[in-house]
């Protein structure tokens, strides 16, 4: 028992690392085909990422030791079916006059290891049959492969990284993983009448897909700003007498305005989080809306106060007198104060779905490009 919490404990430790790696692919397939992220589904999706990461460590942990693995040189297989049943009847002891005996059929110890290689694998089956809609037959094929997967990976003495099998390739392991997700996709069924159908859900998420939120905007903004940095890297050979951060407004600047025109107003971003810059009036903006809505945003949120906060600086710089000090900095603090109040301000609205002062002046919106399936 200590070695199962052990076993789970590195789970838990590696699960961060695991959502790390997995959260930005998942973020941008929810919002490339459903223009949102819903909870419950960002529940039950990372919750089945948690339990085949337990599954993996149960199965494949703990290595074996140095020592240990200077030792392997084999590949063990057990190809005989069903010699479990064979086992626990040996361990058994039954006296069938003693009806005490009997519990030893469940209480020995090859009877509560493929127990617990039944019920290791009924959670998939559940996860297969609801939230990603498989057939009998399809959950059949998947529980068998998945006990392949692990089988395979001991048996080859995780992928010959050990010269040979730490763990015994065992086909029982294979057919009673298998029965596991089988009897998870029976077990589901009853439970799927009060449960909310993916297809609901999916419902649920296109529905909110037609809203353009806070986050979404944030997302695409982000994925917009990763490729311009990349471009940037790329083109440095072709624009090597700017600075960087010149070279990077160039490509920032050229990459909102132009590209926009050419795809009918999407960038990148955009074409991830299914959203594109339309018209306040109706199809696509004029060609200079695009520049104008990001001289815009970038002019006051960003060079705007920065240029301020230059000025404030240099003013401070050439002063003589020192009694000023207090009311440059003075001066400093309340302009900080009200940017803050501003990006406060343009957040709120953001989140209520408000027009912003970059896209009235320039007559653009985002809208959801979304197609409900």
């Amino acid at each position: 028992m200590n070695q199962y919490l052990i076993v789970s404990f590195q789970a838990v430790v590696l699960f961060p690392i695991v959502v790390a790696v997995f959260t930005l692919p998942y973020i941008a397939y929810n919002y490339h085909k459903y223009g949102s992220i819903l909870s419950l589904k960002v529940l039950i999706v990372y919750s089945f990422i948690f339990y085949l990461l337990c599954m993996y460590c149960l199965v494949i942990l703990p290595l074996p030791s140095p020592e240990k693995a200077a030792t392997l040189h084999s590949h063990k297989m057990q190809l005989e079916p069903f010699l479990f049943i064979k086992d626990i009847i040996k361990k058994a002891h039954v006296i069938p006059s003693e009806p005490k005996t009997w519990l030893t059929i469940v209480l020995n110890k090859a009877f509560l290891v493929n127990i617990l290689n039944l019920f290791l694998a009924v959670p998939f089956g559940m996860y297969l049959r609801y939230y990603f809609k498989k057939s009998f037959s399809q959950t059949f094929i998947l529980s068998l492969l998945l006990s392949l997967f692990f089988e395979i990976t001991q048996l080859t003495g995780l992928y010959f990284i050990y010269s040979g099998s730490y763990r015994l390739f065992d086909v029982d392991d294979l057919i009673v993983n298998t029965l596991g997700g089988i009897l998870g996709y029976a077990i589901v069924g009853p439970l799927m009448i009060i449960l909310p159908s993916r297809d609901e859900l999916d419902e649920v998420s296109y529905k909110r897909g037609m809203e353009i939120s806070l986050f979404r905007r944030v997302v695409s903004f982000f994925f917009d700003m990763a490729f311009i940095s990349i471009i940037t890297i790329l083109s440095r050979p072709l624009m090597h007498q700017f600075h960087i951060l010149r070279a990077f407004e160039i490509v920032t600047l050229s990459y909102f305005s132009v590209l926009p025109i050419l795809t009918k107003g999407s960038t990148l971003g955009n074409f991830i989080t299914s959203t594109a810059i339309v018209s306040t009036k109706g199809g696509h903006p004029k060609f200079f809306a695009y520049f104008l809505r990001y001289f815009l945003f970038f002019g006051i949120y960003l060079y705007l106060p920065m240029y301020i906060r230059q000025a404030l600086e240099n003013f401070m710089l050439i002063n003589t007198d020192a009694s000023k000090d207090m009311g440059y900095a003075t001066i400093e603090l309340l302009i900080a104060l009200i940017y803050f109040l501003f990006l406060l301000l343009t957040t709120i609205k953001a989140a209520l779905h408000r027009s912003l002062f970059y896209e009235r002046w320039s007559r653009t919106k985002i809208e959801s490009t979304v197609q409900v399936q």
